[in-house]
């Protein structure tokens, strides 16, 4: 049986995107509700908090430059924790208000992708996104309801994506090139599951570890689509998953009390918290913004 370890009790309602900074050997990830990055090192167990501002906070991505952008309610910012105030850069979707962005990511050529939902009613009004180096936006693809699981495989010819009430993943043909997708096809069909899919992560082995909120569980998936393992969690709500350390050999994995009861909360004291695992396998360098 995996062995895991809360780290941090960081009380996140929706904890998300565990990423790693290779040059100062911290571990980062965010709370949505509560729009904050934080930071956790290792070797001291120091964890710190930075508001962002804003109402909510989507995802994030570190920049090659330094410091790192928001994916918000409102838009696009930079932001540098610590040493200065979000900066807003632009906003590919001024013209609906009611839509804010959501889970996203980086692909190995610095370009940050991305999706949006409709904040207010649970409708399939999101559209996806790649936000160029250049900050130029091209739209692929509309009808999500809430975007989740970007991720690419390490030979950079798929990405993967999960829109989460929906309970499916598909899979695209991935041109790094070019910077586009195409041929969307299932890959995992989690309707008959009891959680549904959010934060994805892929392996040096190219397996995907998606995270199941409401679902207690983390399932690694063998790029086929069929499942290859089951990580039983000790909180309902598991968001999001990150390798980190020098080897990138530790798995860090986010969670969330929303949704849940006062008895659900009482019964899961480390709902919210980061938490931490040895899998037995190693993660990639996760890309930076190279805008």
């Amino acid at each position: 049986m995996t062995q895991i370890e809360c780290v941090v009790r960081s009380g996140d309602q929706v904890g998300e995107v565990p990423v790693w900074c290779d040059r100062t050997n911290l571990l980062w990830w965010m709370d949505v509700r509560r729009p904050r990055v934080q930071s956790f090192d290792p070797a001291t167990g120091e964890h710190k908090i930075y508001e962002t501002g804003g109402r909510a906070l989507g995802s994030y991505a570190l920049r090659e430059s330094g410091g790192m952008i928001l994916a918000q309610d409102d838009g696009i910012y930079a932001f540098d924790p610590g040493v200065s105030e979000r900066v807003k850069l632009f906003h590919p979707e001024d013209d609906l208000p009611d839509n804010r962005l959501n889970d996203g990511r980086c692909d190995r050529r610095g370009r940050f992708w991305l999706g949006s939902m409709n904040d207010k009613v649970r409708q399939d009004d999101g559209n996806f996104w790649r936000i160029g180096t250049d900050l130029s936006a091209r739209k692929f693809f509309d009808g999500i309801n809430i975007p989740n699981g970007v991720c690419f495989s390490p030979d950079d010819k798929t990405m993967y994506f999960a829109d989460t009430p929906k309970r499916m993943m598909w899979a695209f043909d991935f041109d790094i090139d070019d910077g586009v997708i195409s041929n969307r096809r299932v890959f995992a069909d989690l309707t008959a599951n009891p959680g549904r899919p959010d934060g994805s992560i892929v392996d040096a082995e190219g397996f995907i570890w998606n995270c199941e909120f409401a679902g207690k569980r983390i399932v690694r998936y063998a790029p086929n689509g069929t499942v290859d393992r089951v990580v039983e969690m000790p909180v309902t709500n598991v968001t999001c998953a990150g390798f980190a350390g020098p080897n990138r050999d530790i798995l860090y994995v986010t969670t969330a009390w929303q949704g849940l009861s006062e008895e659900q909360k009482a019964a899961e004291p480390d709902a919210g918290g980061l938490f931490r695992m040895d899998v037995g396998v190693k993660g990639l360098p996760e890309p930076r913004f190279r805008g």
